[in-house]
């Protein structure tokens, strides 16, 4: 009685690195050829305060809140730089890819949102035009993640005052996934230090992140507009499995070990037993309803993809 069939192919709710990985690469192709205007990009990303993590990993309708106040923040910024030239009506487009994971099995929910770096406005002859925006000041990161930091608290103690993560073993889970954990420099360790698909990079690492009571925001990476491959390095980045088998082998005496890409001090390993393996991956499955790919502004409605599918087909 405890056990759940569940479909092989896991849709969108599982770990499974083999599905996650197919999901991952058809889906970014998708965007890259179908969604996705040939136009400027700009990865903005939002990193929750430790004590909201837990509560926007099980509630869809924190994590949905938190995404559209922090999106609409940033589309804030865009539209009223356009405003500035003189194009009041401006529309933004954008694509958020919620990850529940850090690089060491940790539960961790943030926002990767690739946007359309500019806005898009009709000329005098009514045709859709698309304008650049200019790269965000520090000044405004720091305001949008005070705003972002305001309005969040604003509707939490509106919606969820006093609220926690629902109890039980998924919540045990969930702790156990929160928890630091052990981690240790294992010389011994083999794996080997490149990612498997070397189209799954990082972007460049960033210098310029704003922090606001715990909201950590950056929007350092920018992708132009000819660059398809590197649009689809982006996606593709947003959408990776939530750990790699590569990196996860046995020790003597029964434990795990998985080797952090990036920790303080340089490259270590977490040191597990089965069952802290086991709860760490059952914290990282999305609930139901829960979408980890979300569209907004022009995106959503299909104005940008016809423009873009008629033009395609008249060349």
């Amino acid at each position: 009685g405890h056990d759940l069939l569940v479909a092989f192919s896991c849709k969108g709710r599982g770990v499974c690195p083999s599905c996650a990985g197919r999901r991952m690469a058809g889906t970014a192709a998708h965007l890259v050829d179908r969604v996705l205007p040939a136009v400027p990009v700009r990865q903005w990303v939002l990193s929750l305060p430790f004590e909201l993590r837990a509560l926007a990993a099980f509630r869809a309708d924190v994590l949905s809140a938190l995404g559209r106040i922090f999106v609409e923040e940033v589309f804030r910024r865009y539209r009223s730089r356009a405003k500035a030239r003189g194009q009041p009506a401006a529309q933004c487009g954008a694509i958020t890819f919620v990850q529940r994971f850090g690089s060491s099995l940790n539960l961790h929910v943030h926002f990767h949102v690739v946007v359309l770096d500019g806005t898009f406005a009709r000329d005098e002859a009514g045709r859709v035009v698309f304008q650049e925006a200019p790269a965000p000041e520090r000044g405004e990161l720091q305001a949008i993640v005070r705003r972002v930091h305001t309005r969040a608290a604003t509707w939490l103690a509106r919606h969820a005052p006093g609220d926690t993560h629902a109890q039980g073993p998924l919540a045990a889970c969930a702790d156990a996934a929160l928890r630091r954990g052990t981690v240790r420099s294992l010389s011994s360790s083999t794996e080997p230090e490149e990612e498997p698909d070397a189209t799954v990079r990082a972007p460049p690492s960033s210098t310029g992140a704003v922090d606001f009571e715990g909201f950590n925001l950056d929007a350092s990476v920018r992708i132009e507009a000819g660059d398809d491959l590197g649009r689809e390095r982006l996606c593709r980045y947003g959408l990776r499995p939530a750990f790699s088998l590569e990196r996860l082998r046995w020790l003597p005496g029964g434990r795990l070990a998985y080797r952090i890409k990036k920790v303080r001090g340089g490259a270590k390993t977490r040191v597990m037993t089965p069952v802290e393996l086991l709860a760490r991956l059952a914290a990282l499955v999305p609930p139901p309803r829960y979408p980890l790919v979300r569209y907004h502004g022009v995106l959503g409605p299909p104005l940008v993809v016809a423009a873009r599918r008629r033009a395609a087909a008249a060349s």
